[in-house]
Protein backbone atom coordinates (compact mmCIF):
# COMPACT_ATOMS: atom_id res chain seq x y z
CA UNK A 1 0.00 0.00 0.00
CA UNK A 2 0.91 3.50 -0.40
CA UNK A 3 1.55 5.07 3.04
CA UNK A 4 1.29 9.17 3.47
CA UNK A 5 2.41 11.33 6.51
CA UNK A 6 0.55 14.61 6.12
CA UNK A 7 2.98 16.39 8.09
CA UNK A 8 1.59 20.62 9.64
CA UNK A 9 4.46 22.46 9.98
CA UNK A 10 4.46 26.27 11.94
CA UNK A 11 7.84 27.59 12.10
CA UNK A 12 9.38 23.83 13.04
CA UNK A 13 12.43 24.79 11.74
CA UNK A 14 14.00 23.05 14.72
CA UNK A 15 12.11 19.51 14.05
CA UNK A 16 11.93 18.49 10.59
CA UNK A 17 15.15 17.32 8.85
CA UNK A 18 15.19 15.24 12.40
CA UNK A 19 11.55 14.38 11.71
CA UNK A 20 12.42 13.16 7.89
CA UNK A 21 15.77 11.47 8.85
CA UNK A 22 13.64 9.59 11.59
CA UNK A 23 11.23 8.71 9.67
CA UNK A 24 12.85 7.62 6.16
CA UNK A 25 15.30 5.77 8.76
CA UNK A 26 12.59 3.97 10.43
CA UNK A 27 10.34 3.54 7.72
CA UNK A 28 12.22 2.08 5.07
CA UNK A 29 12.48 -1.77 3.38
CA UNK A 30 13.08 -4.47 5.14
CA UNK A 31 11.27 -3.28 8.13
CA UNK A 32 8.65 -1.23 6.25
CA UNK A 33 7.74 -3.08 2.42
CA UNK A 34 5.13 0.24 1.33
CA UNK A 35 5.48 3.24 -0.71
CA UNK A 36 6.11 6.22 1.57
CA UNK A 37 5.63 9.75 0.84
CA UNK A 38 6.42 12.64 3.73
CA UNK A 39 3.90 15.39 2.89
CA UNK A 40 5.58 18.37 4.58
CA UNK A 41 2.45 21.33 4.68
CA UNK A 42 4.59 24.45 5.82
CA UNK A 43 1.99 26.85 7.20
CA UNK A 44 2.36 30.15 7.06
CA UNK A 45 5.69 29.94 8.40
CA UNK A 46 8.12 33.19 9.93
CA UNK A 47 11.13 31.33 10.24
CA UNK A 48 13.67 29.31 8.20
CA UNK A 49 10.39 26.39 7.54
CA UNK A 50 9.66 27.54 4.41
CA UNK A 51 13.38 26.91 2.82
CA UNK A 52 13.89 24.25 5.00
CA UNK A 53 11.24 22.25 3.65
CA UNK A 54 12.24 22.80 0.24
CA UNK A 55 15.79 21.41 0.73
CA UNK A 56 13.96 18.34 2.54
CA UNK A 57 12.53 18.20 -0.73
CA UNK A 58 15.32 18.25 -3.06
CA UNK A 59 17.31 15.58 -0.78
CA UNK A 60 14.81 13.12 0.08
CA UNK A 61 12.55 11.44 -3.08
CA UNK A 62 9.66 10.78 -0.39
CA UNK A 63 9.54 14.35 0.44
CA UNK A 64 6.78 16.45 -0.72
CA UNK A 65 6.01 19.69 -0.70
CA UNK A 66 2.77 22.09 -0.15
CA UNK A 67 3.62 25.89 1.05
CA UNK A 68 0.40 28.14 2.56
CA UNK A 69 0.12 31.66 2.41
CA UNK A 70 -3.57 32.41 3.51
CA UNK A 71 -6.11 31.27 5.99
CA UNK A 72 -3.35 30.02 8.91
CA UNK A 73 -4.12 26.87 11.11
CA UNK A 74 -3.81 23.57 12.17
CA UNK A 75 -6.58 22.21 10.91
CA UNK A 76 -6.43 24.15 7.38
CA UNK A 77 -2.92 22.39 7.11
CA UNK A 78 -3.95 19.48 7.93
CA UNK A 79 -7.03 19.42 5.21
CA UNK A 80 -4.35 20.53 2.40
CA UNK A 81 -2.39 18.11 3.10
CA UNK A 82 -5.96 15.53 3.27
CA UNK A 83 -6.60 16.85 -0.18
CA UNK A 84 -2.78 16.64 -1.72
CA UNK A 85 -2.21 13.25 -0.35
CA UNK A 86 -1.80 10.56 -2.89
CA UNK A 87 -1.64 7.71 -0.44
CA UNK A 88 -3.98 4.80 -0.22
CA UNK A 89 -3.36 4.95 3.81
CA UNK A 90 -3.43 8.58 5.15
CA UNK A 91 -1.82 9.83 8.36
CA UNK A 92 -1.32 12.79 10.17
CA UNK A 93 2.02 13.12 12.06
CA UNK A 94 2.72 15.82 14.32
CA UNK A 95 5.76 18.51 12.89
CA UNK A 96 7.28 18.16 16.09
CA UNK A 97 8.08 14.93 15.91
CA UNK A 98 6.04 13.74 19.48
CA UNK A 99 4.97 11.40 17.15
CA UNK A 100 6.98 7.81 16.85
CA UNK A 101 7.68 6.66 13.11
CA UNK A 102 7.66 3.17 14.73
CA UNK A 103 4.00 3.50 15.15
CA UNK A 104 3.64 3.94 11.74
CA UNK A 105 3.34 0.19 10.69
CA UNK A 106 1.06 -0.91 13.74
CA UNK A 107 -1.58 1.77 12.22
CA UNK A 108 -0.67 0.36 8.31
CA UNK A 109 -1.23 -3.07 9.77
CA UNK A 110 -4.93 -2.39 11.30
CA UNK A 111 -5.91 -0.73 8.16
CA UNK A 112 -4.46 -3.82 6.37
CA UNK A 113 -6.19 -5.96 8.83
CA UNK A 114 -9.59 -4.46 6.87
CA UNK A 115 -10.70 -1.47 9.20
CA UNK A 116 -10.91 1.79 7.82
CA UNK A 117 -10.15 4.12 11.00
CA UNK A 118 -7.20 3.11 13.37
CA UNK A 119 -6.85 5.45 16.58
CA UNK A 120 -2.96 6.23 17.60
CA UNK A 121 -4.12 5.66 21.55
CA UNK A 122 -1.50 6.91 23.88
CA UNK A 123 -3.86 5.74 27.01
CA UNK A 124 -4.78 2.18 26.07
CA UNK A 125 -2.72 -0.75 27.48
CA UNK A 126 0.96 -0.65 25.46
CA UNK A 127 0.58 2.96 25.11
CA UNK A 128 2.16 5.68 26.73
CA UNK A 129 3.35 9.44 27.22
CA UNK A 130 6.49 11.17 28.01
CA UNK A 131 6.58 14.85 29.27
CA UNK A 132 2.66 15.50 28.81
CA UNK A 133 1.62 18.90 30.53
CA UNK A 134 -0.59 18.70 33.05
CA UNK A 135 -3.14 20.48 32.11
CA UNK A 136 -3.68 19.52 28.99
CA UNK A 137 -3.88 15.98 30.20
CA UNK A 138 -7.07 17.09 32.04
CA UNK A 139 -8.10 18.45 29.15
CA UNK A 140 -7.23 15.58 27.25
CA UNK A 141 -8.98 12.81 29.29
CA UNK A 142 -12.31 14.86 29.92
CA UNK A 143 -12.68 15.74 26.56
CA UNK A 144 -11.88 12.02 25.37
CA UNK A 145 -14.40 10.32 27.77
CA UNK A 146 -16.87 12.70 26.82
CA UNK A 147 -16.93 11.84 23.66
CA UNK A 148 -16.90 7.77 24.56
CA UNK A 149 -20.10 8.74 26.66
CA UNK A 150 -21.92 10.32 24.14
CA UNK A 151 -20.90 8.78 20.41
CA UNK A 152 -20.27 5.45 22.24
CA UNK A 153 -16.84 5.10 20.67
CA UNK A 154 -14.62 2.17 22.94
CA UNK A 155 -11.44 3.96 22.25
CA UNK A 156 -9.55 6.04 24.78
CA UNK A 157 -7.95 8.77 22.99
CA UNK A 158 -10.21 9.53 19.29
CA UNK A 159 -8.84 13.07 19.38
CA UNK A 160 -5.31 12.43 18.99
CA UNK A 161 -4.50 13.70 15.41
CA UNK A 162 -1.84 10.68 15.06
CA UNK A 163 -4.67 8.24 13.16
CA UNK A 164 -4.56 6.42 9.98
CA UNK A 165 -7.42 6.35 7.97
CA UNK A 166 -7.88 4.73 4.38
CA UNK A 167 -8.50 6.81 1.44
CA UNK A 168 -11.88 6.21 1.04
CA UNK A 169 -12.99 7.20 4.43
CA UNK A 170 -11.37 10.80 3.50
CA UNK A 171 -13.46 10.57 0.15
CA UNK A 172 -16.49 10.15 1.46
CA UNK A 173 -16.18 12.76 4.28
CA UNK A 174 -15.31 15.45 1.48
CA UNK A 175 -12.10 17.88 2.75
CA UNK A 176 -14.12 20.09 1.81
CA UNK A 177 -17.07 19.72 4.01
CA UNK A 178 -14.38 20.14 7.08
CA UNK A 179 -15.34 23.21 8.95
CA UNK A 180 -12.37 23.23 11.54
CA UNK A 181 -9.58 25.79 11.01
CA UNK A 182 -7.68 25.22 14.35
CA UNK A 183 -6.57 21.97 16.66
CA UNK A 184 -10.79 20.60 16.89
CA UNK A 185 -10.25 18.76 13.41
CA UNK A 186 -8.35 16.04 15.70
CA UNK A 187 -12.12 15.71 16.81
CA UNK A 188 -14.35 16.46 14.05
CA UNK A 189 -12.07 14.48 11.79
CA UNK A 190 -12.68 10.66 13.52
CA UNK A 191 -15.93 11.36 14.27
CA UNK A 192 -17.27 12.04 11.18
CA UNK A 193 -15.79 8.82 10.15
CA UNK A 194 -17.47 7.82 13.10
CA UNK A 195 -21.12 9.24 12.32
CA UNK A 196 -20.66 7.85 8.84
CA UNK A 197 -20.33 3.49 9.78
CA UNK A 198 -16.43 3.49 9.26
CA UNK A 199 -15.12 0.52 11.14
CA UNK A 200 -12.28 1.22 13.58
CA UNK A 201 -9.72 0.14 16.09
CA UNK A 202 -7.20 1.50 18.89
CA UNK A 203 -3.82 0.67 18.50
CA UNK A 204 -1.34 1.60 21.28
CA UNK A 205 1.11 4.22 20.25
CA UNK A 206 4.07 6.39 21.92
CA UNK A 207 3.99 10.40 22.83
CA UNK A 208 6.97 12.37 23.68
CA UNK A 209 7.20 16.22 24.46
CA UNK A 210 8.87 18.10 21.69
CA UNK A 211 12.46 19.24 22.12
CA UNK A 212 12.91 22.24 20.21
CA UNK A 213 10.04 24.55 19.29
CA UNK A 214 7.08 26.15 20.97
CA UNK A 215 3.83 24.00 20.68
CA UNK A 216 1.28 26.01 19.32
CA UNK A 217 -1.87 24.24 21.55
CA UNK A 218 -3.24 26.30 24.09
CA UNK A 219 -5.42 24.07 25.23
CA UNK A 220 -7.26 26.12 27.95
CA UNK A 221 -7.93 28.69 25.25
CA UNK A 222 -8.92 25.88 22.77
CA UNK A 223 -11.36 24.15 25.26
CA UNK A 224 -14.40 26.17 23.97
CA UNK A 225 -13.94 25.27 20.28
CA UNK A 226 -13.81 21.90 20.80
CA UNK A 227 -16.57 21.64 23.09
CA UNK A 228 -18.57 23.52 20.24
CA UNK A 229 -17.23 21.38 17.75
CA UNK A 230 -18.26 18.44 19.71
CA UNK A 231 -22.28 19.88 20.18
CA UNK A 232 -22.28 20.08 16.56
CA UNK A 233 -21.19 16.38 15.95
CA UNK A 234 -23.85 15.15 18.73
CA UNK A 235 -26.73 17.36 16.77
CA UNK A 236 -25.70 16.21 13.48
CA UNK A 237 -24.55 12.26 14.28
CA UNK A 238 -27.97 11.93 16.32
CA UNK A 239 -30.19 12.94 13.10
CA UNK A 240 -28.03 10.46 10.94
CA UNK A 241 -28.22 7.43 13.33
CA UNK A 242 -31.41 8.35 14.69
CA UNK A 243 -32.94 8.54 11.80
CA UNK A 244 -31.88 5.16 10.23
CA UNK A 245 -32.48 3.22 13.37
CA UNK A 246 -35.87 4.62 14.03
CA UNK A 247 -37.30 4.16 9.73
CA UNK A 248 -36.24 0.51 10.45
CA UNK A 249 -38.08 -0.06 13.62
CA UNK A 250 -41.42 2.58 12.38
CA UNK A 251 -44.26 1.31 10.05
CA UNK A 252 -47.86 2.62 9.25
CA UNK A 253 -46.69 6.27 9.14
CA UNK A 254 -46.77 9.40 11.24
CA UNK A 255 -50.81 9.40 11.45
CA UNK A 256 -50.70 6.02 13.22
CA UNK A 257 -48.76 7.32 15.87
CA UNK A 258 -50.39 10.19 16.58
CA UNK A 259 -53.84 8.60 16.40
CA UNK A 260 -52.64 6.20 19.00
CA UNK A 261 -51.15 9.03 20.93
CA UNK A 262 -54.43 11.29 20.74
CA UNK A 263 -56.72 7.67 21.87
CA UNK A 264 -54.21 7.66 24.97
CA UNK A 265 -55.35 11.66 26.22
CA UNK A 266 -58.75 11.27 25.31
CA UNK A 267 -58.86 8.17 27.58
CA UNK A 268 -57.24 10.38 30.67
CA UNK A 269 -59.31 13.44 29.45
CA UNK A 270 -62.30 10.95 30.22
CA UNK A 271 -60.67 10.07 33.44
CA UNK A 272 -60.27 13.50 34.64
CA UNK A 273 -64.01 14.59 33.60
CA UNK A 274 -65.25 12.19 35.85
CA UNK A 275 -62.71 12.63 39.01
CA UNK A 276 -62.64 16.88 38.34
CA UNK A 277 -59.29 18.52 36.90
CA UNK A 278 -59.19 20.14 40.28
CA UNK A 279 -59.52 17.04 42.65
CA UNK A 280 -57.18 15.64 40.45
CA UNK A 281 -54.46 18.18 40.67
CA UNK A 282 -54.76 19.63 44.20
CA UNK A 283 -53.63 15.40 45.26
CA UNK A 284 -50.88 15.91 42.85
CA UNK A 285 -49.89 19.01 44.48
CA UNK A 286 -49.56 17.56 48.12
CA UNK A 287 -47.60 14.18 46.66
CA UNK A 288 -44.16 13.82 48.80
CA UNK A 289 -40.76 14.03 46.64
CA UNK A 290 -38.97 11.03 48.33
CA UNK A 291 -41.31 8.48 48.15
CA UNK A 292 -41.36 9.36 43.92
CA UNK A 293 -37.15 8.92 44.05
CA UNK A 294 -37.77 5.40 45.67
CA UNK A 295 -40.45 3.96 43.21
CA UNK A 296 -37.98 5.39 40.62
CA UNK A 297 -35.06 3.57 42.12
CA UNK A 298 -37.25 0.02 42.43
CA UNK A 299 -38.00 0.26 39.01
CA UNK A 300 -35.04 0.90 37.99
CA UNK A 301 -33.66 -2.52 39.91
CA UNK A 302 -36.25 -4.56 37.24
CA UNK A 303 -33.97 -3.56 34.75
CA UNK A 304 -31.08 -5.31 36.19
CA UNK A 305 -33.18 -8.55 36.53
CA UNK A 306 -34.79 -7.65 32.87
CA UNK A 307 -30.87 -7.85 31.42
CA UNK A 308 -29.94 -11.08 34.19
CA UNK A 309 -33.17 -12.80 32.53
CA UNK A 310 -32.52 -12.11 28.49
CA UNK A 311 -28.74 -13.20 28.77
CA UNK A 312 -29.59 -16.28 30.16
CA UNK A 313 -32.34 -16.45 27.27
CA UNK A 314 -29.72 -15.58 24.60
CA UNK A 315 -26.46 -17.86 26.35
CA UNK A 316 -29.24 -20.82 25.93
CA UNK A 317 -29.48 -20.22 21.97
CA UNK A 318 -26.10 -19.77 21.79
CA UNK A 319 -25.28 -16.14 21.99
CA UNK A 320 -22.97 -13.87 24.24
CA UNK A 321 -23.80 -10.03 24.39
CA UNK A 322 -22.71 -8.04 26.80
CA UNK A 323 -24.66 -6.90 29.85
CA UNK A 324 -24.02 -3.19 29.03
CA UNK A 325 -24.98 -3.84 25.29
CA UNK A 326 -28.33 -6.00 26.58
CA UNK A 327 -29.07 -3.42 28.92
CA UNK A 328 -28.80 -0.39 26.50
CA UNK A 329 -30.85 -2.70 23.59
CA UNK A 330 -33.85 -3.13 26.74
CA UNK A 331 -33.59 0.64 27.77
CA UNK A 332 -33.84 1.43 23.88
CA UNK A 333 -36.56 -1.13 23.59
CA UNK A 334 -38.85 0.64 26.27
CA UNK A 335 -38.35 3.88 25.24
CA UNK A 336 -39.38 3.23 21.50
CA UNK A 337 -42.31 1.42 23.11
CA UNK A 338 -43.61 4.37 24.91
CA UNK A 339 -42.99 6.19 21.81
CA UNK A 340 -44.74 4.01 19.73
CA UNK A 341 -47.45 1.56 20.04
CA UNK A 342 -47.69 -1.79 18.35
CA UNK A 343 -44.94 -3.26 20.71
CA UNK A 344 -42.15 -1.22 18.00
CA UNK A 345 -40.14 -1.07 20.85
CA UNK A 346 -39.84 -5.16 20.70
CA UNK A 347 -38.51 -4.64 17.03
CA UNK A 348 -36.18 -1.71 18.33
CA UNK A 349 -34.47 -4.36 20.83
CA UNK A 350 -33.84 -6.96 18.09
CA UNK A 351 -32.25 -4.32 15.78
CA UNK A 352 -30.39 -2.90 18.74
CA UNK A 353 -28.16 -6.58 19.46
CA UNK A 354 -27.90 -6.84 15.78
CA UNK A 355 -26.52 -3.84 15.02
CA UNK A 356 -24.38 -3.51 17.91
CA UNK A 357 -23.75 -7.31 19.23
CA UNK A 358 -23.97 -9.44 16.37
CA UNK A 359 -27.18 -11.40 17.80
CA UNK A 360 -29.54 -12.26 14.58
CA UNK A 361 -32.29 -10.05 14.88
CA UNK A 362 -34.77 -13.63 14.57
CA UNK A 363 -33.25 -14.86 17.51
CA UNK A 364 -34.07 -11.96 19.51
CA UNK A 365 -37.10 -11.99 18.34
CA UNK A 366 -38.52 -15.16 19.35
CA UNK A 367 -36.65 -14.74 22.62
CA UNK A 368 -38.74 -11.68 23.01
CA UNK A 369 -41.79 -13.43 22.73
CA UNK A 370 -40.45 -16.15 25.24
CA UNK A 371 -39.84 -13.12 27.38
CA UNK A 372 -43.57 -12.09 27.36
CA UNK A 373 -44.73 -15.35 27.47
CA UNK A 374 -42.78 -15.50 30.81
CA UNK A 375 -44.28 -12.56 32.11
CA UNK A 376 -47.69 -13.41 31.01
CA UNK A 377 -47.18 -16.96 33.24
CA UNK A 378 -45.96 -15.07 36.08
CA UNK A 379 -48.44 -12.62 36.15
CA UNK A 380 -51.05 -15.07 36.07
CA UNK A 381 -49.86 -17.13 38.68
CA UNK A 382 -48.97 -14.23 41.07
CA UNK A 383 -52.52 -13.50 40.21
CA UNK A 384 -53.94 -16.84 40.59
CA UNK A 385 -52.26 -17.18 44.02
CA UNK A 386 -53.84 -13.95 45.09
CA UNK A 387 -57.47 -14.92 44.11
CA UNK A 388 -57.56 -18.03 45.24
CA UNK A 389 -55.94 -17.59 48.75
CA UNK A 390 -57.46 -13.52 49.43
CA UNK A 391 -60.06 -12.78 46.77
CA UNK A 392 -63.59 -13.82 46.38
CA UNK A 393 -64.62 -11.76 43.36
CA UNK A 394 -64.72 -12.56 40.19
CA UNK A 395 -62.25 -9.48 39.23
CA UNK A 396 -59.04 -11.78 40.21
CA UNK A 397 -60.11 -14.62 38.22
CA UNK A 398 -61.08 -12.74 34.95
CA UNK A 399 -57.10 -10.73 35.56
CA UNK A 400 -55.26 -13.88 35.99
CA UNK A 401 -57.26 -15.73 32.75
CA UNK A 402 -56.35 -12.67 30.85
CA UNK A 403 -52.63 -13.28 31.68
CA UNK A 404 -52.79 -16.25 30.70
CA UNK A 405 -54.88 -16.31 27.96
CA UNK A 406 -52.27 -13.62 26.14
CA UNK A 407 -49.82 -16.07 26.98
CA UNK A 408 -51.45 -18.86 25.27
CA UNK A 409 -51.96 -16.46 22.45
CA UNK A 410 -48.21 -15.44 21.95
CA UNK A 411 -47.40 -19.57 22.35
CA UNK A 412 -49.21 -20.35 19.44
CA UNK A 413 -48.54 -17.56 17.51
CA UNK A 414 -44.68 -18.80 18.00
CA UNK A 415 -45.46 -22.18 17.81
CA UNK A 416 -46.94 -21.35 14.12
CA UNK A 417 -43.97 -19.41 13.39
CA UNK A 418 -41.90 -22.19 14.09
CA UNK A 419 -43.40 -24.90 12.37
CA UNK A 420 -44.41 -22.86 9.21
CA UNK A 421 -41.58 -20.94 8.72
CA UNK A 422 -40.65 -22.23 5.12
CA UNK A 423 -44.19 -21.31 3.78
CA UNK A 424 -44.05 -18.18 5.81
CA UNK A 425 -40.94 -17.37 4.24
CA UNK A 426 -41.97 -18.54 0.34
CA UNK A 427 -44.99 -16.05 0.96
CA UNK A 428 -43.33 -12.62 1.93
CA UNK A 429 -39.47 -13.15 1.09
CA UNK A 430 -40.40 -11.33 -1.85
CA UNK A 431 -41.10 -8.08 0.03
CA UNK A 432 -38.86 -8.89 3.22
CA UNK A 433 -35.41 -10.38 1.89
CA UNK A 434 -34.43 -11.20 5.76
CA UNK A 435 -37.26 -12.77 6.45
CA UNK A 436 -35.80 -16.87 5.61
CA UNK A 437 -32.72 -16.18 7.43
CA UNK A 438 -34.50 -14.55 10.68
CA UNK A 439 -36.74 -17.49 10.94
CA UNK A 440 -34.14 -20.06 10.60
CA UNK A 441 -32.56 -17.87 13.59
CA UNK A 442 -36.11 -18.20 15.02
CA UNK A 443 -36.10 -21.89 15.20
CA UNK A 444 -32.91 -22.54 16.37
CA UNK A 445 -33.24 -19.96 19.88
CA UNK A 446 -36.68 -22.01 20.37
CA UNK A 447 -35.22 -25.22 19.82
CA UNK A 448 -32.14 -24.51 22.20
CA UNK A 449 -34.41 -23.49 24.82
CA UNK A 450 -36.73 -26.57 24.73
CA UNK A 451 -33.56 -28.29 24.79
CA UNK A 452 -32.69 -26.73 27.91
CA UNK A 453 -35.82 -27.07 30.50
CA UNK A 454 -33.38 -25.68 33.19
CA UNK A 455 -32.86 -22.18 31.92
CA UNK A 456 -36.10 -21.79 30.98
CA UNK A 457 -37.29 -22.36 34.65
CA UNK A 458 -34.24 -19.69 35.59
CA UNK A 459 -35.99 -17.17 33.58
CA UNK A 460 -39.13 -17.94 34.30
CA UNK A 461 -37.95 -17.71 38.13
CA UNK A 462 -36.10 -14.48 37.38
CA UNK A 463 -39.45 -12.82 36.23
CA UNK A 464 -40.63 -13.10 39.82
CA UNK A 465 -38.23 -10.10 41.27
CA UNK A 466 -39.41 -8.30 37.66
CA UNK A 467 -43.36 -7.93 38.64
CA UNK A 468 -42.93 -7.60 42.58
CA UNK A 469 -40.77 -5.23 42.09
CA UNK A 470 -42.48 -3.72 39.61
CA UNK A 471 -45.60 -3.53 41.67
CA UNK A 472 -43.84 -2.01 44.34
CA UNK A 473 -43.62 0.94 42.64
CA UNK A 474 -47.38 1.53 42.94
CA UNK A 475 -47.35 1.15 46.98
CA UNK A 476 -44.44 4.02 47.20
CA UNK A 477 -46.36 6.20 45.07
CA UNK A 478 -49.49 5.90 46.79
CA UNK A 479 -47.30 6.50 50.08
CA UNK A 480 -45.93 9.54 48.08
CA UNK A 481 -49.77 10.80 48.28
CA UNK A 482 -50.36 9.54 51.91
CA UNK A 483 -52.12 6.03 51.25
CA UNK A 484 -51.12 2.78 52.69
CA UNK A 485 -52.16 0.36 50.05
CA UNK A 486 -53.39 -3.48 51.15
CA UNK A 487 -51.15 -5.26 49.77
CA UNK A 488 -53.48 -7.25 47.79
CA UNK A 489 -55.11 -4.34 46.91
CA UNK A 490 -51.88 -3.03 45.38
CA UNK A 491 -50.93 -6.30 43.66
CA UNK A 492 -54.58 -6.24 41.94
CA UNK A 493 -54.15 -2.71 40.54
CA UNK A 494 -50.37 -3.64 39.18
CA UNK A 495 -51.35 -6.28 37.28
CA UNK A 496 -54.80 -5.04 36.05
CA UNK A 497 -52.01 -2.13 34.63
CA UNK A 498 -49.11 -4.43 33.58
CA UNK A 499 -51.90 -6.49 31.46
CA UNK A 500 -53.34 -3.26 29.70
CA UNK A 501 -49.48 -2.55 28.71
CA UNK A 502 -49.08 -5.69 27.11
CA UNK A 503 -51.81 -4.74 24.77
CA UNK A 504 -50.44 -1.90 22.98
CA UNK A 505 -53.01 0.18 22.06
CA UNK A 506 -51.61 3.60 23.13
CA UNK A 507 -47.89 4.05 23.48
CA UNK A 508 -46.31 3.27 27.23
CA UNK A 509 -50.19 2.48 28.13
CA UNK A 510 -50.62 6.12 28.20
CA UNK A 511 -54.41 6.66 29.40
CA UNK A 512 -55.23 3.03 29.87
CA UNK A 513 -52.37 2.64 32.66
CA UNK A 514 -54.41 5.23 34.69
CA UNK A 515 -58.07 3.91 34.00
CA UNK A 516 -56.62 0.24 35.03
CA UNK A 517 -55.41 1.57 38.52
CA UNK A 518 -58.21 3.67 39.10
CA UNK A 519 -60.98 0.99 38.45
CA UNK A 520 -59.67 -1.44 39.92
CA UNK A 521 -58.74 0.38 43.04
CA UNK A 522 -62.32 1.76 43.25
CA UNK A 523 -63.18 -1.47 43.80
CA UNK A 524 -61.59 -1.65 47.03
CA UNK A 525 -63.17 2.14 48.10
CA UNK A 526 -60.52 4.21 47.24
CA UNK A 527 -62.24 7.23 45.12
CA UNK A 528 -61.61 7.38 41.50
CA UNK A 529 -59.87 10.73 41.89
CA UNK A 530 -57.51 9.47 44.44
CA UNK A 531 -57.03 6.41 42.27
CA UNK A 532 -56.00 8.41 39.31
CA UNK A 533 -53.73 10.44 40.65
CA UNK A 534 -52.12 7.14 42.14
CA UNK A 535 -51.71 5.97 38.60
CA UNK A 536 -50.46 9.63 36.92
CA UNK A 537 -47.94 9.21 39.98
CA UNK A 538 -46.64 6.11 38.98
CA UNK A 539 -47.03 6.20 35.62
CA UNK A 540 -44.91 9.72 35.23
CA UNK A 541 -42.17 8.44 37.73
CA UNK A 542 -41.80 5.41 34.89
CA UNK A 543 -42.39 7.89 31.51
CA UNK A 544 -39.99 10.19 33.42
CA UNK A 545 -37.55 7.08 33.76
CA UNK A 546 -37.64 5.30 30.45
CA UNK A 547 -37.40 8.73 29.04
CA UNK A 548 -34.27 10.00 30.07
CA UNK A 549 -32.54 7.00 30.20
CA UNK A 550 -33.80 5.38 27.13
CA UNK A 551 -32.98 7.95 25.18
CA UNK A 552 -29.54 8.10 26.50
CA UNK A 553 -29.54 4.34 25.50
CA UNK A 554 -31.19 4.96 22.09
CA UNK A 555 -28.13 7.50 21.23
CA UNK A 556 -25.51 5.13 22.10
CA UNK A 557 -26.83 2.33 19.90
CA UNK A 558 -27.50 5.43 17.01
CA UNK A 559 -23.87 5.82 17.07
CA UNK A 560 -22.67 1.69 18.00
CA UNK A 561 -24.88 0.52 15.09
CA UNK A 562 -23.57 3.10 12.19
CA UNK A 563 -21.11 0.50 10.92
CA UNK A 564 -23.92 -2.01 10.69
CA UNK A 565 -26.06 0.15 8.75
CA UNK A 566 -23.21 0.90 6.59
CA UNK A 567 -22.72 -2.55 5.69
CA UNK A 568 -26.34 -2.79 5.35
CA UNK A 569 -26.49 -0.04 2.80
CA UNK A 570 -23.46 -1.28 0.59
CA UNK A 571 -25.11 -4.85 0.60
CA UNK A 572 -28.59 -3.37 -0.87
CA UNK A 573 -27.00 -1.39 -3.36
CA UNK A 574 -24.99 -4.21 -4.53
CA UNK A 575 -28.02 -6.20 -4.71
CA UNK A 576 -30.05 -3.74 -6.29
CA UNK A 577 -26.87 -3.33 -8.93
CA UNK A 578 -26.97 -6.87 -9.57
CA UNK A 579 -30.66 -7.20 -10.37
CA UNK A 580 -30.91 -4.53 -12.81
CA UNK A 581 -27.30 -5.63 -14.28
CA UNK A 582 -29.49 -9.45 -14.38
CA UNK A 583 -32.65 -7.35 -15.94
CA UNK A 584 -30.50 -5.43 -18.75
CA UNK A 585 -28.78 -8.77 -20.03
CA UNK A 586 -32.19 -10.44 -20.24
Amino acid sequence: MFVSLVVPAHNEVGNLERLVDSVTSELSPPRFDHELEILLVDDNSTDETPGLCDQLEREYSSVTVVHRHDNPGFGNAVKEGLSTASGDIIIPFMGDLSDSPSDVPKLVEAIEDGYDVAYGSRFTEGGSVDGYPPVKLLYNRSFNNLIRLLFGIRSKDVTNAFTAYRREVIEEIGVETLDSDSFDITAELPLRAHILGFTSTEVPVTWQSRDAGVSKLDATRKGPVYLKRLSDLFVTGNLVGLRDLLSAITSGGPLRIVGAAVFGIAILVGLFSLTGFEGVFQTLSDAQPAWILAAAGMYGSTFAFRTWRFRVLLRTAGHMASRGGVLRSIFTGWFVNFLIPARAGDVARGLALKSTEDVPFGVTSGLVVVERILDMLMLGLLMGIVTLMFLSNSQGRFLALAAFGLALVLLVGLVVLVQLDERIADRFESRFPRIREGLAGLRHAVGSLLDNPYALALALFLSLPVWLLEASTLFLSARALGVSLDLIVGLTASVAAFLTQAVPVTPGGLGTYEAAIAGVLSLFSISTTLGTSIGLIDHFMRLAFVYILGAISTVHIGFRSRSYFRDRSTQDSSSSNANSQSFTNK
